[in-house]
């Protein structure tokens, strides 16, 4: 891969799930981490992520509410948003689609799927 590796901001609280996804993601993008909607909201005022990974469920600013804010803020209302999740059943799902992001996923994912979802993200 030549040129400049894709920023991705990714939001979330759980220290574990983080450590894994950096080493997933880091050698095909560069990485931005945060373990909240506040630390995020604060990043963004100077930097433009090509895309932003963010937990559902988080303390304080939950997804659905850092979800709202991006949508309403003009500089940020496009950047592509794909929402993690650890709940699988019918309603949980519902909620999130309502939100708009442009892809959800299981956090349970694994690596292939995950980096082959960011990049149909991406590709949009």
């Amino acid at each position: 891969m030549t040129g400049e590796k894709k920023k991705l901001l990714i939001i979330d609280d759980d220290p574990v799930y983080m450590k894994m996804i950096r080493a997933w993601l880091t050698e095909r993008y560069s990485l931005v981490m945060t373990v909240s909607g506040e630390q995020a909201f604060a990043w963004l005022k100077n930097n433009r992520p090509a895309l932003i990974l963010l937990d559902y469920e988080m303390p304080v600013m939950p997804g659905p509410q850092v979800m709202e804010k991006l949508r309403n803020e003009e500089a940020w209302k496009d950047i592509p948003v794909v929402l993690l999740t650890g709940k699988n059943d019918r309603e949980s799902i519902m909620r999130i689609l309502s939100l708009g992001p442009a892809d959800y996923l299981l956090k349970n994912i694994g690596q292939a799927e995950l980096l082959k979802k960011l990049e149909e993200v991406l590709e949009k």
